[in-house]
């Protein structure tokens, strides 16, 4: 034990150093990667990269459901993921109907377009449009996937819906080629059990207390992408090659815990 004697009077320094920096070390290795992501790597998940596959492969001008069901306890998680999507999308000019099943989902659909809008040259009612609290959850679904031109009436402005351009040419749910169901509940199985035999394809963005929820859907094939919690809105950055907010928490993650274990030793 020769070695450790040697160097017992160094990590003896360590008992010495004043807790505050302990604490400014921390801080900063949190702060510092969310304003500059380092981009440490991660391996992509298979639900996840099934996700990213289907939305690359989707044609120029796809129509897409988008569907903020989650709650405000969860926006940390869901809201990069929603985000990553999103950029994407919006790189293939996907046009975008949004449909809001909680109180607060309008306004997440606004937030999310208004940040994005510029940079990809969207323009509302003609590359998008964000529909009103619809009450009711599977009920609201299931009358979404008998009749969406009944369900969904008029936008958040309270203009017709249908006369708008992004949407003009649709006649029922089955138009659509993608629905995004962003989710801390039951939405997603909702969406599965009453559009996705409509013949539209359905990817969830979940917290990670709601994934296990869903991994049954994604076995049996009905569910076609997953992304679940931080860890998966950063995998879809990561694979998408888009390196935002998700990459840049999991950084903040990572360096943390190794900042606090190298404390510990």
């Amino acid at each position: 034990m020769a070695w450790f004697e040697r160097l017992k009077p160094r990590f003896e320094r360590f008992d010495k150093i004043d807790s505050r920096y302990i604490y400014l070390a921390v801080f900063l290795s949190v702060l510092l990667p969310l304003f500059r992501p380092i981009g440490l790597p991660i391996t992509v998940g298979e639900q996840t990269r099934e996700a990213f596959l289907l939305v690359d492969g989707l044609p120029q001008g796809a129509l897409v459901i988008m569907s903020p069901s989650f709650a405000p306890s969860s926006d940390a998680e869901v809201v990069p993921q929603m985000m990553a999507l999103l950029k994407h999308l919006m790189s293939k000019n996907a046009k975008l109907l949004w449909v809001n099943l909680t109180v607060e989902g309008s306004m997440y659909a606004t937030r999310a377009m208004d940040s994005l809008k510029d940079e990809f040259g969207y323009e509302y009612g003609r590359d998008y449009v964000i529909t009103p609290y619809l009450p009711g959850q599977q009920t609201a679904i299931a009358s979404i996937a008998s009749d969406i031109k009944g369900a969904l009436t008029v936008d958040v402005s309270g203009k017709p819906v249908w006369d708008m351009e992004a949407v003009s040419g649709v006649s029922s749910v089955s138009d659509f080629d993608l629905l995004i169901d962003f989710n801390t509940g039951d939405t997603c199985i909702y969406y599965l059990q009453q559009v996705q035999p409509k013949g539209v394809r359905v990817i969830a963005g979940a917290s990670g207390v709601t994934v296990p929820y869903l991994m049954p859907y994604l076995g049996s094939g009905q569910l076609a992408g997953l992304l679940g919690g931080l860890r998966g809105a950063a995998e879809y950055e990561m694979v998408s090659k888009t390196p935002g907010l998700a990459l840049g928490g999991m950084d903040a993650q990572s360096l943390s815990h190794a900042a606090i274990v190298l404390f510990i030793i």
